[in-house]
This record gives C-alpha cells, structure tokens and sequence, in this order.
C-alpha cells in the first residue's frame, strides 16, 4: 500500500515554532512528528511513502535522506505551495498507481487502518473520509453524512453553532482519478475545491468514524495537547 504525508504547510498558526522547523518535524516525545508517522505507516502495512515539502523543505530532505526504516520514502519538493489537493496532484507519478492514503502532516493518529481500507473498497468509494466527532467545529472543516456514511455536504471551517458535528481528520484513503485530472501546477484544496466538486459530479464519497478524535499539532493548544497525551514536556 502506498501514501502521501502533506508537510509543505508554512506553519504560520505555530508563530515561532512553524518559523523555525515545519509542522511535520516538531519534536513529540522526543522525535520528530514525521518519525512518529513513518512507524505508524509501517505498522499498518504500508510499503511507500510520499512526505510533500515548501516550507523548509531541506530540514524535510534531510530527514528523509537519513531515513533507514522499513518504508521506501521519497520527498517532492514544490517550487510554490500548490494546497492539500494540488500537492497530491503534484506528486501522484511518484505515488504510483490504485488507491492510496493521504495523511495530513500535522495530525497523530493512531487507529487501525484496515477498517478504512475495507470500507473505501466495500462501498466503490472515489474517497473515503476518516471522521470524528467534536463538540467545536472552529477552525475545522465539518462534514455531513446520510444514515448510509456517505458524505452529502462539505463545510469548511465555515460552521456556526454548538453541539457534536462531525470533523474532517485529515487521513483519507482515495482514488487516483480523483486528483489527476487537476490541472498540474495549480494550487487547490481537497475540502474547499475536490471534495464539493466531486459531490456535484454525483462521486461516491463515505465517512469513516473513528472513536478518538486525532491530535492536530498544527496550533499551539493542539501541541500542548500531544505533549499531554504522549506524557511529554513540551
């Protein structure tokens, strides 16, 4: 199985920190957040990994350079921020062909991923979403399901009001088609751009739920809170 791990963001919502080490590099429990991610991929079977860079994308190439686990990693850097969607696009001749992972490079994750697999397959998904439920949507993209787990509507980071909603995790399982017809290049968003184009076109999308929410390190409060939940001092 193959995946992409989105680590080209700027980092901008960590103020000194994201100045100074990309989001994927960030120490957690004494490593790396990439290394964390990199034995996750490995423990759940996978054999390639693609890690996009932009922002400081030497510190990335270097770690990626001094990689000797288990997994074939490859880095591709992008010239210009081309969005979560557009830095998939970019990459996909190194991804290699069928259905693949995309992991946000600022969450920790830690379900198993043969579920996710299963039902992307089971339903003849275009993408399958894993989803989890929150009490606050601020600053989330929120995601709507029919009683089936098919995704109707996308709202991101646009949602108003309280009680659970479903969030977008950042993991996805999706087929290649998906993105290749996205002109090369171009900067575009799965949540704001490929996700609600795809609904229109009438593709199948599901939602995964999962129990736990992921920890977003992309904040300064999500990194207090991975420091906590590893049993680190930040």
């Amino acid at each position: 199985m193959n995946a992409m791990i989105l680590a080209a963001g700027r980092g901008t919502r960590l103020g000194s920190v994201g100045r100074n080490i990309p989001k994927v590099l960030v120490p957690i429990g004494g490593r790396p957040l990439l290394a964390r991610q990199l034995e996750y991929m490995a423990r759940e079977g996978f054999s390639r990994v693609v890690v996009n860079a932009h922002h400081l994308a030497e510190q990335i190439l270097s770690f990626v350079e001094s990689y000797r686990g288990p997994l074939d990693v490859s880095c591709v850097v992008e010239d210009e921020l081309l969005g979560t969607s557009g830095g998939v696009r970019n990459a996909l001749p190194v991804i290699g062909g069928g259905s693949f992972l995309v992991l946000y490079g600022d969450v920790i994750i830690d379900e198993p991923l043969t579920p996710l697999w299963q039902a992307h397959r089971r339903h003849g998904a275009m993408a399958t979403l894993v989803l989890h439920e929150a009490q606050s949507a601020e600053g989330k993209g929120v995601v709507r399901i029919d009683p089936s787990g098919r995704v109707t509507r996308f709202e991101e980071k646009t949602h108003r009001g309280s009680g659970p909603v479903l969030i977008n995790s950042g993991v996805y399982v999706i087929e290649p088609e998906l993105v290749a017809s996205l002109p090369a290049g171009t900067a575009s968003d799965f949540g704001e751009d490929v996700f609600p184009a795809a609904l229109e076109q009438e593709l199948t999308i599901f939602g995964h739920r999962i129990p736990k929410p992921v920890i977003d390190i992309g904040t300064p409060e999500g990194l207090a809170q991975a420091h906590v939940a590893i049993g680190d001092q930040p």
